[in-house]
């Protein structure tokens, strides 16, 4: 019997800035502090420098990843870049830092892809190349983006003083985006802080760090589940860590609207079981299960479309046809827990001469409403 408690879960935080970019604090210093906080691993991604790569290892139970964020030659498609040895070349194009860093054996997530702000010391930095191929995957949310993009807008000072409380949910044309993606192929979700600790001048007469450290190592945060813990030893650890990534075997939490540790979504029948991120047969039997920490309303979505939602923190759902499942957990109507799929498929050979069906069998696409919270 499937015990979906039995899991491992690792929650951190990807995509932190140190002063060897454009951050404010060192290495140790978010190290010490990400223990304060229980993380139980942490991604270093300064811009196109690989400085301190010597800090990566296990500091007690904490996991240190160093990677980098690279970016195009106009500043634009920045690519969060791990398992290399060095910074790829500059003038790369987009196609190519992805294939390079694949060729290597390193991972690759797209960070911020629909960035879009009106806010000169800022500029949005979307990801603009989509025929590009390789990525392993993609920023479904990150905490700067959608902050930069609330103050754009006119809310200044309350988004200044309320950098988390403001946070609602990811840009729905990206979810879209990794929905539609997701028929084809696994690209893992992630969430990030892309944390800078800046300080900014608020109404013109003083200084404030909007986002210090503290904030943003809690706030937007990724959960990874593993069926065996992660080993000791550091580089079989790095390597399970980012296995485990492209298997998609995770989740998105913003932590503003709860503690998401203990959240599980699985699929099972009497006899077979897949966590978030496998795949697993249709069956007149199958169904799909939730189980949350708190009370939400938790929404399926089937193809990028919502087919049902229940409130409570559990639920069951049939899964009758193939596809992409995944879940929206929403909280006093902001987005609390994401999940990635679960891929529901046809039995090789029941159809199509032998081919196995694709998840996306009857799709039709996403609905304005998926999502969406309904109260």
């Amino acid at each position: 019997m499937f015990d979906p408690d039995k899991l491992h879960e690792y929650v951190g935080v990807f995509h932190i800035h140190t002063t060897d970019s454009d951050g404010t604090k060192d290495h140790d210093y978010i190290i010490n502090l990400a223990q304060k906080y229980n993380l139980d691993f942490i991604t270093f991604n300064d811009h196109m420098t690989l400085a301190h790569k010597d800090k990566e290892g296990w500091y007690g139970k904490l996991l240190v990843l160093v990677g980098y964020e690279h970016e195009d030659p106009e500043g634009k498609n920045h690519y969060l870049i791990f398992g290399v040895d060095k910074v790829l070349p500059a003038d790369m194009t987009p196609a190519e830092y992805v294939r390079r860093t694949r060729q290597v054996g390193g991972f690759g997530i797209i960070a911020h892809p629909d960035e879009r702000r009106d806010f000169p010391r800022f500029p949005p930095l979307p990801w603009t190349d989509w025929s590009v191929r390789g990525f392993d995957g993609i920023e479904i949310w990150n905490h700067m983006s959608a902050w930069l993009e609330g103050i754009a807008q006119g809310n200044k000072l309350k988004y200044l003083l309320n950098p988390r409380k403001l946070l609602s949910a990811p840009p729905q044309e990206t979810l879209r985006r990794w929905d539609k993606i997701s028929l084809r192929r696994r690209v893992v979700g992630i969430g990030s802080a892309d944390a800078h600790g800046f300080r900014l001048k608020i109404l013109g007469i003083f200084r404030r760090t909007v986002f210090p450290y503290k904030v943003e190592l809690n706030s937007i945060r990724t959960h990874i589940l593993t069926k065996r813990e992660l080993p000791k030893d550091f580089a079989a650890a790095k390597e399970k860590f980012f296995r485990t990534l492209r298997q998609c075997r995770a989740f998105i939490s913003n932590h503003r609207w709860g503690d998401a540790r203990g959240f599980r979504f699985w699929a099972q029948t009497p006899s077979r079981y897949a966590i978030v991120g496998d795949s697993i047969n249709v069956n007149s039997k199958l169904a799909l299960f939730v189980k949350a920490p708190q009370e939400a309303e938790i929404v399926l979505i089937r193809n990028g479309e919502r087919v049902s939602s229940a409130r409570g923190s559990s639920a069951k759902f049939p899964a009758k046809r193939p596809g992409v499942y995944r879940v929206e957990l929403w909280r006093e109507g902001k987005v609390w827990i994401i999940s990635n799929h679960i891929r529901v498929t046809v039995p090789r050979g029941s159809r199509n001469g032998g081919k196995t069906n694709s998840p996306s069998t009857n799709s039709r696409g996403r609905g304005k409403n998926a999502g969406r919270n309904r109260k």
